[in-house]
């Protein structure tokens, strides 16, 4: 596992983004993990969640010139990651986002940020993908708003299951021709934490691991 991989599970759990328990998904599946960006809110903490974006968008080799981030939570992502590959790899890209709610004065622009069009390779990023329907709608507003070319998808963890149709989730995304990246998969999580501790507690211990078994035997993707 690559060391920004390390770092980037240990940053998880220590924030608390990461956090292990019983929680009720989105999707209505009772998971023993769940993952909020949303607490990365520290001006520490998002520069290193946006570095550990920078380094997994290098890594994937994708060439993207926009980065686009859905509203809400793709918003902050967008802006900090286009920053930290500038200011920590050199890299120029230009990010952009939607508006949730319709503008009703001035330029009544869907789109804030970078301008869109046919020839615009644009990387979209969030923070995981569950059953794939943030992801559908966002492509359909991107066509309705300049039609760039969407070369992926970058996500922060790939929880490595199916959507309520029993599909998987991420090749349902794929077949629509974009390929999905993420910094770490459930997998790499379970390498990293098991067993281990950080910051002296062992997140995923024998009783958690067994629970996590358990919810993969119903979820997994094969």
């Amino acid at each position: 596992m690559k060391k920004y991989k390390q770092d980037f599970i240990e940053l998880l759990v220590k924030a608390q983004a990461l956090k292990f328990g019983e929680f009720t998904l989105k999707s209505g599946r009772k998971a023993p993990y769940f993952l909020n960006v949303g607490s990365f809110y520290t001006g520490e903490l998002i520069t290193e969640l946006g570095r550990a974006y920078a380094q997994a968008f290098l890594d994937s080799g994708v060439e993207a010139e926009v980065i686009f981030g859905p509203a809400y939570k793709g918003i902050p992502l967008s802006v900090v990651t286009t920053s930290l590959l500038y200011s920590e790899f050199k890299k120029e890209v230009s990010f952009c986002f939607n508006r949730k709610e319709v503008k009703d004065y001035g330029l009544k622009d869907n789109l804030v940020g970078a301008p869109l069009n046919e020839s615009a390779r644009v990387l979209l990023i969030d923070d995981v993908i569950t059953a794939g329907t943030a992801i559908r709608e966002t492509l359909v507003l991107l066509k309705e708003n300049g039609n760039p070319q969407v070369v992926g998808v970058l996500i922060a963890m790939n929880r490595m299951e199916k959507n309520n149709e029993g599909k998987n989730a991420l090749e349902e995304i794929e077949k629509m021709g974009v390929k999905v990246f993420s910094i770490v998969n459930l997998d790499e999580v379970i390498a990293a934490l098991y067993g281990r501790e950080v910051d002296g507690r062992v997140y995923i211990d024998e009783d958690m691991m067994r629970k996590i078994k358990q919810y993969r035997g119903q979820y997994e993707v094969h």
